[in-house]
This record gives C-alpha cells, structure tokens and sequence, in this order.
C-alpha cells in the first residue's frame, strides 16, 4: 500500500516517487537470511518454508502494487497535458510596475533598456498586450484567476471583497497541488499580493515580506524547492511605480546613478501633453528609473543562468502590470494606460511549433486574463473551467482573439468613474458611463506629478494646448460618452473619431460589442460601490454576480444609455426611471438628471422627492443636482446628514460630491470632518486615504480662485484649485 501511496503522490507533487528496483530492494526475498537482531517481531523463530511462502507473498504483492502503479499513472495524467510527465519547465514571471512598452526594443526614443532589448532578441516581444484595467490590484487579480475583474468583483482598487475559493481559485494553488514549488518576491525583488481579494494559503509555498517591512530577502527563493522539484516564481520590480518619479522640480539635479541618467532636454515629450520643462522632467525620471528596472532584470536573469545554471530549463515572461504613471497612462483608458510590454523566452527543449524563436514580434492581441491558463498549459496542468482566456502559448494555443476589454472603476481618493474599452486590429474605443464628470478626476496622479500637471493647466491658460484635441483633456469638466480613435493613423488617440459620419459603421461595431462583452460578464461596475457590497453579502460578487434581482446588468445599461445621452429630450424617460422599484436603476436615472445641469430644472419636484429615497448613492445625487440648480437650502443638509452614514463608502463619496459642488457648500465646511468617525464595513485600502477626502472638500470649498502664475501651490488644495479652474 505504502508503494501505490507514493505513487499516486508524485502524480500530485507530494514527494518523489520510488524507483521500482528501489521498492523491491526494500522486500525480504526468500533467499536472504534472516537475523534476530535485525527482527523484533520474532519470524526468525519460524521455520523457513513459512518465511519463504511468506517472502514470496510479499515479492508477489509488490509486482501486483508496481503493476497497478503503471495503470493508474495514466488515469493520473489524463488530469493533465504531456507535459506534466517527467521533467517539467521552471516558469518565471518578472514584472515592473506601472510601464507601457516604452523600451528600447519597442521604438522609444527616449529609451536605454539594453538587457531587456537582448533579452528581447533572444525570445519574443508581443506588441498587443493589455491589462484588463489601468491600476496594478485589478489587473493583478485577473492574472491570478484568469478571470476578469468586473466578473469577480475586483474592480475597484484596492477593494477587499470575497472570493469563493470553491468557485475560483488563483492558478499557483492548481500548480502546487501539481508539484510545482511556488514564491512570490526572491532576492533582489519584492512580492506582491495585490489582488483584492485575500490570499489563500494554499497559494504560495513563499511569499516575501513586503516592500514596506524593511526587511531585505536574502535568498535566492527557487533554491529553496525539493531537488527536481519544478519552481514558478513572481518576482515584481517596484523601482518604476507611480510613486517613485514626479516630485523632482524642474532643473533640479537627478538623484539616479550616471549610467542610468536622461537628460530632460533631449526627451522627447508624446504629443497628447504640452512640451513644457515640467514634462520633460518628468519622461526623464520615468526612463531613468526604466534604466533601473533594466539593471534589476539582468542581475536576476545572471542569477538564474550564470549562478545556478537554470535558463535552459526556465521560462521567462517580463511584463509590466500596467501603464505608465505619467498622467494619461495609468488609471486612464487611453492606449497608454492598459498597454504593456511582454518579452518572453522560451527554452529551445520547451519551444512548442516554434513559439518563440530568436526574434519573434507579434502582433497577436493577448489580455491578462490569458496569463493564467497559458501559464497552466506551459507546465502541462489542466485549466479550469472558470478561467475567461486562453493560452497563447504551449502545446495547444487558443484561436487568437479579435478584441480585448478594460475596465476604468474607482482608484484613491477619485471621483466614482466607470468606463470600458473595447480594443481589435484598427480601433479604440472607450464608453464613458460618467460623461458629467471630467478625466482630471484622479486625485492620486495631482499627488504624483504636480508640477507637471500644473505646468499643463498653465500651458491650456496661455493658450499653448491645442482646445480641440485630447492635448486638452484636463481642463474640461465633462468627457463625451464615446471615444473612438484609429489606431494606424493616430497611434497617441488624439483626435476623437465617435462623432465623424465616416466611421460609425465601426462606432457602430465596436460599441456592441461593448455591451454584448459587459453583458455576457455581468459586469458588476453597473453598481455603485455601495451597493455591490452590500447586494453580495452573504456570497460573494461573483456568485451575486449572476443573479438578475441583485444585479439587474441590461436593466441598468439601458437606463444608463438613456443618462448618458446628456439630452434633455430624455428629461420624461429618465423622470419615469426615477420611480423604479431597484434603487441601482434610480441611481443611474438621477445621475442622467445630473449630467443635464439646468435642463433638469423641469424635474426639481422628483428630485426633492428622491432626496428621501431609501436609496443613500440616490439621495446624494439628487442632492448634487439640486445643489448644482441653487436649491442648496434642501440639498445641503442631506449631503451633511450623509456624512455620518454608517458605510465609509458613502460617506467619501459625500465629501467629493460636496468638493465638485464648491463654494456654494459652503454651509457644510463645519461637518466635513464627522466623515472621519465611525468605522468601515470592508477592507478597503484606498479608503484610508478619506482624510485626503476632507482636505480636497476643504479646499474645493474655501480656496480662493487658482492664480495663472506664481509659486506652485501646496499639493492638495492645488487638486481644489484644479476643479475651480474647469470651464
């Protein structure tokens, strides 16, 4: 029994299996003496034709336990690929935060990434590679699931919510119960777990402290393993994260070694901003930590090759987790935003028909939620039926994609934003489910990049942007509820395609497709945060998911298409929807009679009504919209009352309502900070920046006008000073 045991357990990574000469070697064979002190159950007693009936019995249930090993190892492979037998490939993710294929190999001017651009040459370089949403936690959960976000429920970054492991699972468990040693961070990287949702424990055999602990990791985690034992490892390099650039003033000196230096006035700063000596400070601190990042890869790749000998045996995939944290790449839909690099080596005893050989580009169009299966296939595990994509890589490639999708959902201490894009060969498209509220809404960058973001809101005074591009983006309050842009003629999406006559057979294409892919996902963003939260208790998003009365998805879009309009001959509809027995179909019906400004006038007796709905995102957008009409009398106390809700969901929200209403809140600057007391209901990580909340209130409310000229502002009170400015 102890033989098959084993066995089986190979199959499942338990332990190595025992040779068979091994395990007969272990058996007492009728030949062999016997010796008192070597047999405390006393058989050296018994006469020797019992002992050799009884080894013979012994010898024969051997043979029968080998002989059932060798017909159950096949049932035990028919779980997985060939590729699981025998030997099987070490696979190594190695991903940089926040870039957008802005290497050496990619065509950047600006670039000095050496080792990443040989290693690309040794390998393959996918030039179509997307991140399933503009920030790290989103995307991050979609490649440990391989399902998207507004699928699972983690689409708002950083925010906890739960995941049913019996319903999805991340694909490093399926690994180790495969046999597959698994870590997170090693030597010379940093792990990270970002997933919004918890880690499992049976996820990762290591995870490294994290890049805050203070502690350094020492060891070179996949010596660690059993001998022969297949590793996957996720190293992340942190050097080129947002927060690592953009508080360096203009003509200040850098601060990066001198090798790995860029000199500001020989970058060339992307035609989407203006090119002001803020912007090339910036693209210089960004591709000098590009160069650090560069730097990093080497010393793990020598690490691994030179070492301890493992490239021949190792698969290598480097990519970033999304774009850039320049403003307009990260957190934002436009191409910059979830379009990343991917380089990937492949050793030549792993190589299947070919796949990347020295020199591959392609232009094959990947999402994230493709990682995890091809990751599986690579190492021979079966995928789950619950994972979205399909593998582009390994013994059997999926059909290759004609789309990929993102999502744009909360992030910091922003405005409550939903959009989603939908991307092929020719076109981008992006469809805006709060056109009322303008792109300048992310908090998070103005604490990043002042003085570069400045500098543009200077440049768009003096008349140096161009009003009619996307080169202005930032300084309108409002967004149009599509976006289409060419992506052969305009590759930096400047000009916005969705209103020209020539191209709406393709607006036409492209948004139905949108609607069948948010559909077909249940896309929970429909729901506001508060109510995706609460809807899924006592499951779980993914399962509510499903559910039409807790998420009523083409109920909301229709209604949603009708707000959306911004089109006061939809004044009657969107009153009718006002009275909806589903308090998310109201909401995106006072959101449609907010987006009208004065033309909702009409409906003021409804709004006031809706001001006691049992709905609280409800009474906060009645109460906005009424305040945006002058009836700040009815509106303002219940956006105070709002303050003290018993959801910190709420109450965050209340204080950004309050900052876009401005001085005309000026009644509520005594209450802002009641937001602060109480709890919240979930772990919510961005939600520890509400202090920031009441700051940017505070400001948007009492802050004088912004001066054209004159010492850069203090960093929050100019995000205030931002929202005063639009027109």
């Amino acid at each position: 029994m102890k033989i098959l045991k084993t066995c089986f357990q190979t199959r499942h990574g338990a332990r190595p299996c025992r040779r068979p000469a091994a395990a007969l070697a272990a058996i007492r064979t009728p030949s062999q003496p016997t010796h008192a002190a070597a047999d405390p159950a006393g058989t050296a007693a018994l006469p020797d034709t019992v002992l050799n009936l009884r080894g013979w019995c012994f010898y024969s249930l051997a043979l029968l336990w080998l002989t059932v090993c060798a017909m159950v190892t096949p049932l035990m492979a028919a779980e997985t690929t060939p590729a699981a037998q025998a030997a099987r490939p070490n696979i190594l993710w190695i991903t940089a935060e926040d870039i957008s294929p802005n290497l050496g190999c990619y065509g950047d001017p600006n670039a000095r990434t050496p080792n990443l651009d040989a290693f690309a040459a040794q390998g393959a370089r996918y030039t179509q590679v997307h991140s399933v949403h503009p920030c790290c936690s989103p995307s991050r959960s979609a490649l440990a699931t391989g399902v998207f976000p507004t699928r699972l429920g983690t689409f708002q970054h950083r925010g906890g919510v739960n995941v049913n492991g019996e319903k999805v699972r991340p694909f490093p468990s399926l690994l180790r119960e495969a046999g597959y040693y698994c870590f997170n961070g090693s030597k010379g990287a940093t792990s990270k777990t970002d997933w919004n949702f918890q880690v499992p424990k049976d996820a990762w055999d290591f995870i490294a402290p994290g890049r805050n602990s203070g502690r350094e990791v020492e060891a070179i985690e996949w010596r660690n393993r059993k001998p022969g034992q297949p590793f996957f490892g996720q190293l992340n390099l942190f050097k080129t994260h947002q927060s690592q650039y953009g508080l360096r003033a203009p003509g200040a000196p850098s601060k990066a070694l001198p090798e790995h230096r860029h000199d500001p006035a020989k970058i060339k700063v992307p035609p989407y901003q203006p090119d002001t000596a803020a912007a090339r400070e910036i693209w210089s601190e960004y591709h000098e930590r590009l160069s650090l990042v560069d730097a990093e890869f080497q010393a793990l790749l020598e690490m691994l090759r030179t070492d301890d000998g493992l490239l021949d045996d190792t698969i290598i995939f480097f990519f970033g987790d999304n774009g850039h944290g320049i403003p307009g790449g990260k957190v934002w839909l436009w191409n910059k935003g979830p379009h990343v690099p991917l380089l990937v080596w492949i050793p030549p005893k792993w190589r299947a028909a070919g796949q990347a050989t020295p020199g591959t580009v392609t232009d094959r169009l990947v999402s994230f939620v493709d990682f995890a299966p091809t990751t599986l296939a690579l190492a021979g595990v079966k995928i789950p039926q619950w994972m979205e994509g399909a593998p582009f890589l390994g013994p059997q490639p999926g059909a290759e994609r004609k789309y990929v999708y993102a999502a744009r959902d909360f992030h910091d201490t922003s405005d409550f934003d939903t959009s989603r894009m939908v991307r092929d060969e020719r076109f981008h498209y992006i469809r805006n489910f709060m056109p009322q509220i303008g792109w300048d809404a992310i908090d998070y960058s103005w604490t990043r990049a002042p003085y570069m973001l400045e500098s543009w809101r200077r440049a768009t005074l003096a008349g140096l942007t161009n009003p009619t591009n996307r080169q202005s983006a930032f300084s309108r309050s409002s967004k149009p509820m599509e976006e289409l842009y060419a992506l052969a003629s305009d590759p930096f999406q400047l000009n916005n395609l969705a209103g020209d006559p020539k191209y709406a057979a393709d607006l036409k294409r492209l948004r139905a497709e949108c609607r069948r892919w948010m559909l077909a996902e249940h896309d929970l963003g429909l729901l506001s945060q508060y109510e995706l939260y609460r809807r899924s208790r006592p499951d779980s998003p993914y399962e509510m998911a499903t559910d039409l009365k807790r998420n009523p998805t083409a109920k909301m879009l229709d209604a949603a298409d009708l707000a959306n309009a911004c089109d006061a001959k939809n004044l009657h509809p969107l009153q009718q929807l006002m009275q909806d027995d589903d308090g998310a179909v109201r909401r995106w019906a006072a959101i449609g009679l907010l987006a009208l400004k004065t033309n909702a006038t009409p409906a003021r007796s409804g709004l006031e009504l809706g001001l006691a709905d049992d709905s609280p995102d409800v009474r906060m957008t009645c109460a906005e919209t009424l305040a945006n009409l002058g009836q700040t009398n009815v509106a303002l106390p219940v956006l105070i009352a709002l303050l003290t809700h018993d959801s910190g969901i709420i109450r965050g929200q209340t204080l950004l309502a309050l900052a876009r209403i401005g001085p005309a809140a000026r009644a509520a600057l005594p209450h802002l900070e009641e937001a602060l007391k109480g709890g919240f209901e979930r772990n919510l990580g961005s939600w520890g920046n509400v202090p920031d909340m009441v700051k940017v209130a505070r400001a948007a409310i009492a802050d004088p006008d912004p001066p054209r000229d004159g010492p850069l502002p203090a960093v929050v009170p100019m995000k205030a000073r931002r929202l005063r400015s639009l027109p």
